[in-house]
């Protein structure tokens, strides 16, 4: 969906893409509000802006009405925010697949790819290394 030229998300739709609530995407931003920026990472929405978006976007606004859309920064910093290998795998799977033209980033979310798969390899040899060693 755009909004300003921008692509933007609206909440519901974050949510899905990183599986979990609109609930904990709204608490999360407001316990961390002061590292959110309006206008880079969200853009929040008036009720006439938001009822036009609707009209034009209903597949977008079926489940939960946000007053909030969300920028890839904005997604991005929830990202890092919640804990949690699925949302960064949520968040580079959304970039590629709405981005994928681009050589550069094929290569940059393979890169991404391999480093995660070589840490949840290392969480899990640490896991065994201290049920090991407490033996």
């Amino acid at each position: 969906m755009e909004y300003q030229d921008l692509l933007v998300v609206t909440t519901y739709r974050l949510a899905e893409t990183f599986q979990c609530s609109a609930e904990k995407l709204i608490w999360n931003f407001l316990q961390h509000e002061d590292q959110f920026v309006e206008g880079v990472h969200y853009y929040q929405l008036n009720a006439q802006e938001l009822e036009s978006l609707e009209l034009r976007y209903p597949q977008e606004f079926t489940e939960c009405v946000s007053p909030f859309l969300w920028t890839l920064e904005g997604m991005y910093k929830h990202a890092q925010l919640l804990t949690g290998i699925e949302a960064w795998r949520a968040y580079m799977n959304f970039v590629y697949l709405h981005f994928s033209d681009s050589e550069e980033l094929k290569e940059a979310v393979h890169i991404l790819e391999n480093a995660t798969k070589q840490l949840e390899a290392l969480y899990i040899y640490r896991i065994c290394e201290k049920e090991w060693n407490a033996q």
